[in-house]
């Protein structure tokens, strides 16, 4: 018997998570933020408000609402108002500009766009090309120029919330749409990952399972809300009623300060957030901390028993996706072996397959696909793009084009990605999206985005660029257009200039050849340069 044999008091909603914990536990103090803690009653309350206000502006049941905020309590008002009005919430990454804003608003059909003033350039400068898009809601912010010509009504998000403060009551299912999380496309655009209340709370169920979250657990979450991690995170001391920090962004040089003032148990870190701990310098107290878990995606596994060590804390590590939740996982306490992500979560059945869905034998290289146990446990597709839905979905099985192994003991080993998706900074890159941006550069005549292995496990983003022969185009000049219609993350650190691309005899580009070749004396290292790019933008060392 496990909670999802059963119909919980949230009643499998994801707003009832809160109003569940007003009602048990009012004056709880769950969230702290900027040292100003607040109760489930008053975080409830806001929530109402800010929703009947946002159903004035026509925001009904199945309502796309784009959010493109970072991590505070407002973005927490919103994305319980869009539950409990039944709307349906799209969280769009805050570095996401161009077209690859355009191609999420208008994929996803969002008629509301809440943001932070911040990314009023960014919202501006696409508007035009998102005709569905009628109401834009502006959270002002100090030092924040909010000049940006829109095309639909503009709304300050202050003066939003109105009435009562009660429940609204209405009639939502869990089998619900509640969320369109886009995730990196790999062959195109990115695609749009339906999740129905009962699944997205499903995700804080298997997490809460994995560090063996309690009452007890103040939780550290330093991860965006249009991340699933950043999600489950919030809802999971929600459903066991513990507590919550919460932070704009990940800091290496505040995070133990953070966990020893607030007595934090439990975090999670994405990408390289473990190895950027573990190179900052040590210290005699490092190993005294209230925190217990880490659950790391990846683990270090190079340091790991050093890390354990020197801080005084269990690491746990998962495999999973947006599409198919932490399906795989480790068990603190097992003898697993080093580099392994564990073994499958009791609630779904996972398999390494070769091309064609046959099993393949232990240390044999191939796909991981993934079944859930459970009804509402796995995405309910794509949205809007169907043939990526029934690509995904083959022989009753979730295919997530992720290679792997799995050994006799039934411990699974994550690979690499089958196809062209780049990791960098806990960011999944489409190399699809940064070739389309790259060619639309007029003096670009073709290109192609390949990953380079960085020292800290992740990716780093190479592009090898064809220019039009008619023209002198420097790697600086393209470095600035990079920035200007890119995410920072996406931005490449290296530059290469050919004549041409290798090519299969259909035509196709051999990036396996790119790959091989790596970093060669022609390629051009914006680093050495002097040149890095961060989410506020182009710094030059001198």
């Amino acid at each position: 018997m496990t909670e999802f044999d059963g119909t919980p008091e949230h009643g499998w909603l994801v707003h009832r998570l809160l109003e569940a914990r007003a009602e048990s536990a009012p004056n709880f103090p769950f969230l702290s933020y900027e040292d100003r803690d607040y109760t489930h009653a008053e975080m409830n309350s806001r929530a109402n408000r800010m929703a009947e206000g946002l159903m004035a502006l026509n925001l009904g049941k199945g309502t796309r609402v784009a959010v493109m905020m970072k991590s505070t309590p407002e973005y927490i008002d919103v994305w319980f108002a869009i539950a409990k009005a039944g709307a349906v919430e799209v969280p769009l990454n805050t570095a996401y500009k161009g077209e690859i804003l355009t191609h999420m608003l208008n994929n996803s059909g969002a008629e509301i766009f809440i943001l932070d003033a911040e990314f009023l350039p960014a919202a501006a400068a696409v508007a035009v090309r998102c005709p569905a898009l009628k109401h834009f809601v502006v959270r002002p912010e100090a030092g924040m120029a909010e000049a940006a010509e829109l095309t639909g009504a503009r709304h300050d998000l202050a003066q939003i919330p109105t009435g009562s403060g009660e429940n609204p009551g209405l009639d939502i299912s869990p089998e619900d749409l509640a969320c369109i999380m886009f995730t990196s496309g790999t062959t195109g655009p990115s695609k749009g990952v339906m999740l129905n209340h009962h699944f997205e709370i499903s995700f804080s169920i298997i997490y809460n399972d994995i560090v063996a979250l309690t009452e007890k657990d103040v939780s550290y979450n330093m991860l965006p809300f249009f991340h699933i991690a950043g999600k489950f995170q919030l809802m999971s001391p929600l459903l066991t009623g513990g507590r919550m920090i919460l932070r704009e962004r990940f800091s290496a040089s505040q995070f133990w300060s953070d966990v020893r003032a607030h007595g934090v148990t439990v975090t999670t870190a994405v990408g390289g957030i473990c190895h950027m701990l573990y190179a900052q310098p040590p210290r005699p107290d490092d190993s005294d901390n209230p925190l217990r878990m880490i659950y790391s995606v990846p683990n270090p596994h190079e340091v790991l028993d050093e890390f354990k060590t020197r801080f005084g804390v269990e690491l746990t590590e998962g495999y999973g996706s947006t599409e198919a939740n932490i399906c795989v996982y480790t068990r603190p306490g097992e003898d697993t072996p080093l580099g392994s992500c564990g073994r499958a979560a009791p609630e779904y059945d996972v398999r390494i397959v070769d091309a064609r869905g046959r099993d393949c034998p232990p240390g044999e290289a191939g796909e991981f696909v993934v079944r859930p146990k459970y009804p509402n446990t796995l995405m309910a597709g794509y949205y809007g793009m169907p043939e990526k839905s029934l690509e995904a979905f083959r022989q009753l099985w979730f295919h997530s084009g992720d290679k792997g192994t799995w050994d006799k003991n039934g411990y699974f080993f994550f690979l690499d990605r089958m196809k062209d998706a780049i990791r960098r900074r806990g960011e999944n890159i489409s190399s699809f999206e940064v070739e389309r941006i790259l060619n639309l550069h007029e003096d670009v005549a073709e290109c192609a985005a390949i990953a380079i292995k960085a020292e800290d496990g992740e990716d780093e983003l190479k592009v090898v660029v064809v220019p039009n022969r008619s023209v002198g185009l420097s790697a600086e000049a393209l470095l600035d257009y990079c920035v200007d219609a890119m995410p920072y993350f996406m931005v490449p650190r290296y530059i290469e200039f050919k004549s041409d691309l290798p090519r299969t005899p259909t035509q196709k580009v051999r990036k396996i050849e790119l790959r091989e070749e790596g970093i060669t004396p022609g390629t051009w290292d914006r680093e050495q340069a002097g040149i890095r790019v961060t989410r506020h933008g182009v710094e030059k060392s001198t």
